[in-house]
């Protein structure tokens, strides 16, 4: 595929263009699109207002502490039925979108297609897979702080963006130097592992518990920290999810558990999780499968009692 040659024909998708799918799709941008040696083509899905702003200007990407810049794509669509064979896509939909994003490309990707995935939760590459069989799907997470702040407008909102990822399981054909060059090339972090699913089960450890107690009790994630009962629970739905991880080869450990509650501890006190935020905004759609009902499955699958997470699902359910 030849994703680390400037010279290489390839197109590159990004598809949902929010925080995380549009610092990354912008940082994309300014690496190729302002290169006029650079042969390939990159394309941005999105929809709705974000879209037409987008199609209007360009993505305008608050970097942090720099000053904004503008990034054109080749394509903006909300489409992907004119796009050729896709050499390499980013995935940064919600999860819940997830099954009807692959559908869309599906005719698109062909058994060298690259698919990483930057989503929360513990089984998309299961999902993914089950899809999209053909191609190479790379085990990922990522760390940032990012949003929409307007239509067409994406902040960065710190200075750590980690990207984590590492072989498909089941292609060990494929070269991961060349992904590592890649992004290496657009001046972002790609940390390869080994075990790609151990940092994307650690950071579901802190990712989980916070947003399904802030979730159901409105509290901020300092203030369930603070909180005797709510930390209880936290502890005790982290506690789960190790057991659970621990039966599909995935070992967590107490220090996983003690830096996951440290970030509550040391975080800023009015912060909330974004699946919290969702339902005070009451947004239609919220990630509850991703982040609290894919224990309780797991759990059924693996033998592992899961009563706190389903003790908070109820609540948020029944709210």
């Amino acid at each position: 595929m030849n994703l680390d040659k400037s010279a290489a024909y390839n197109n590159i998708v990004v598809m949902g263009l929010g925080g995380v799918g549009g610092y990354f799709g912008g940082m994309f941008a300014l690496n190729i699109t302002t290169n006029w040696r650079d042969k390939r083509d990159l394309t941005f899905i999105a929809r709705g207002a974000h879209l037409e702003a987008i199609k209007a200007n360009g993505l305008t990407l608050k970097l942090w502490k720099q000053d904004p810049v503008v990034c054109i794509p080749k394509m903006v669509t909300d489409s992907v039925l004119k796009l050729p064979y896709i050499n390499f896509l980013l995935l940064a939909v919600k999860n819940y979108d997830l099954e009807d994003a692959i559908r869309q490309v599906e005719p698109r990707l062909n058994s060298d297609t690259v698919i990483m995935p930057l989503m929360n939760g513990v089984d998309v590459y299961d999902r993914i897979k089950e899809l999209a069989p053909k191609s190479i799907v790379l085990p990922s997470c990522v760390y940032i702080s990012s949003k929409i702040e307007c239509p067409g407008v994406v902040k960065l909102q710190g200075d750590i963006v980690k990207v984590y990822s590492g072989q498909d399981p089941e292609r060990p054909d494929y070269d991961g130097q060349e992904i590592q060059a890649f992004f290496q090339n657009m001046g972002l972090k790609l940390y390869w592992n080994q075990n790609p699913f151990e940092p994307i089960w650690r950071k579901f450890l802190f990712v989980s518990p916070f947003a399904l107690v802030t979730g159901a009790t409105g509290k901020t994630i300092h203030e369930v920290w603070a909180d005797p009962e709510l930390n209880a629970s936290t502890l005790a739905i982290m506690n789960e999810i190790v057991a659970i991880a621990a039966k599909r080869g995935v070992i967590l450990n107490s220090y996983d558990i003690d830096y996951a509650m440290r970030i509550g501890e040391h975080i800023d006190p009015a912060a909330k999780t974004s699946f919290q935020l969702d339902i005070e905004n009451k947004k239609g759609r919220i990630e509850l499968d991703a982040l609290g009902g894919v224990i309780v499955k797991l759990g059924h699958e693996t033998g592992v009692p899961a009563p706190e997470t389903e003790k908070y699902l109820k609540k948020i359910v029944n709210a």
